[in-house]
């Protein structure tokens, strides 16, 4: 028996252990396989592993405590954690904690073999950081699709360095939660994060907003303002839509980056900072580069490692999840009692583009939380520019619920006449549309209605009015 090439499997699911015992044995590996972490922790008196792979939620110790029970004894040893259950926290606290990756169930066995593969080709030789203790203040962050699986493994290795970043993504897609996430995951969680949108603030003001300003400085400068980047020394800038900052202040950017000092607006006296800078844009820097509106040196400075930002409608399989903590949040944030999405609500949201991200269906999950009248949320609820394009042939809608739901929230409005004013909307929808489909034609439209046409003329002049 080859004692280098030991893996062990542990996992309370026998299948998951049946498949990746037949996998790697083929792979010319010796395999042990064990239901809990408990029973590996007795086999390590016998045998000594060169890759563990270990499930999160199992009977007794948890994956992520025997990740860290194993790297205090053993730390070069690379250990591959594994979940049917991944959410950012899970991924990041694993990361931290010094797993060599994070595999999502259910997997591809090739692609898991080969990991390990790769795993064991590299453990006589991995130098491993020194371990950072989890942050008990993760940022909320939503999302078990694969783009977001490829972002939280980001920030769980970023998160560990103070290395630049680049968040890209566009409008609403949450590029200060994942410029949080890493401040909150890193050595810097107890020191300040401040966030600035570099392209809200006016032109003549960023420079003392960043830098600060002595007083006296420039007209309205009545006393000594401290900058951001004194506020975060220690702690991390996030500056938001870095692409709109103007040239010079690029430059003063840049020299603070390379010499980690600058001066305030006015002042003679050199301030040394720690700062630590993460940057976003959704604008195309190489772009702006190209047409000499932002420096290249800057872009690759603040470039060292990029995260791009997915589209709401490209992790389609998030939505549902976000709109009901979303949902969640605001029910309790209006104490207010929590509002459901029926079946049909969650097929036009899940066919919508959501062309404003996260951002937009939070503000459509606040609207619907404040304004639907039943616990229940239906179509006829929905804001209509997101039924129109949201709605799909597919969806049965029942139009008595949305006749109840309007006169409901009519009641709630306090309307006088509701009899009045439906018989008025109902006449009125009745004629349209019977002159949609006779194409104008009022006798054919009588017709249809099985109405005579003084009738439907009479009543066209009484809508009319």
């Amino acid at each position: 028996m080859d004692n280098l090439k030991n893996i062990f499997v542990i996992d309370d699911d026998k299948s998951i252990r049946w498949v990746l015992e037949k996998a790697l044995t083929k792979k010319g590996f010796n395999v042990f396989c064990y239901k809990t972490s408990e029973d590996m922790i007795n086999a390590l008196e016998e045998v000594v592993p060169n890759v563990i792979i270990s499930d999160v939620r199992m009977p007794g110790l948890s994956g992520i405590d025997l990740l860290d029970k194993i790297k205090r004894e053993y730390p070069s040893i690379p250990i591959i954690i594994m979940t049917a259950f991944s959410d950012m926290e899970t991924t990041v606290d694993s990361l931290k904690k010094g797993a060599y990756d994070f595999v999502t169930k259910p997997f591809d066995i090739n692609e898991v073999t080969a990991l390990i593969d790769k795993a064991h080709k590299n453990s006589f030789n991995n130098n491993f950081s020194e371990k950072i203790e989890p942050s008990k203040n993760v940022s909320k962050i939503i999302g078990t699709s694969e783009s977001m699986q490829t972002i939280y493994k980001s920030i769980g290795k970023i998160a560990q360095t103070d290395i630049e970043v680049l968040i890209l993504g566009e409008t609403g897609t949450g590029k200060e939660l994942i410029a949080k996430a890493i401040h909150d995951n890193s050595a810097r969680k107890d020191k300040p994060f401040i966030a600035i949108n570099t392209g809200a603030i006016p032109t003549e003001l960023l420079e003392s907003e960043l830098f600060g300003h002595e007083k006296g400085s420039f007209t309205g400068a009545y006393n000594q303002r401290i900058g951001r980047f004194e506020q975060a020394s220690d702690g991390t800038l996030f500056l938001d839509e870095i692409g709109d900052m103007p040239l010079d202040v690029q430059t003063r950017l840049l020299r603070v980056l390379q010499e980690g000092e600058f001066f305030r607006v006015g002042g003679s006296k050199s301030i040394k900072v720690k700062t630590r800078i993460i940057t976003a844009t959704h604008k195309n820097l190489k772009s702006l580069v190209n047409k000499e509106i932002f420096r290249e040196d800057l872009l690759h400075r603040i470039n060292a490692v990029k995260i791009e930002l997915p589209n709401l409608k490209n992790r389609k399989s998030d939505i549902i999840n976000l709109a009901e903590h979303f949902m969640r949040y605001y029910s309790q944030e209006y104490k207010s009692s929590l509002k459901v999405l029926n079946d049909d609500v969650k097929k036009v949201f899940l066919k919508y583009d959501w062309p404003g991200n996260i951002r937009e269906l939070q503000n459509v999950c606040k609207y619907l939380s404040v304004m639907s009248v039943n616990s229940d949320v239906v179509v006829a609820d929905l804001p209509r520019e997101l039924v129109n394009e949201g709605i799909d042939s597919n969806i049965n809608i029942n139009w008595e619920e949305v006749f109840e739901s309007w006169i409901l929230s009519e009641f709630n409005k306090d309307s006088k006449d509701i009899s009045k004013n439906i018989d008025s909307i109902y006449e009125s929808i009745l004629i349209k549309s019977a002159l949609t489909l006779s194409e104008g034609n009022k006798t054919e439209a009588a017709r249809i209605l099985g109405w005579g046409r003084n009738t439907i003329s009479n009543k066209m002049k009484s809508i009319e009015k």
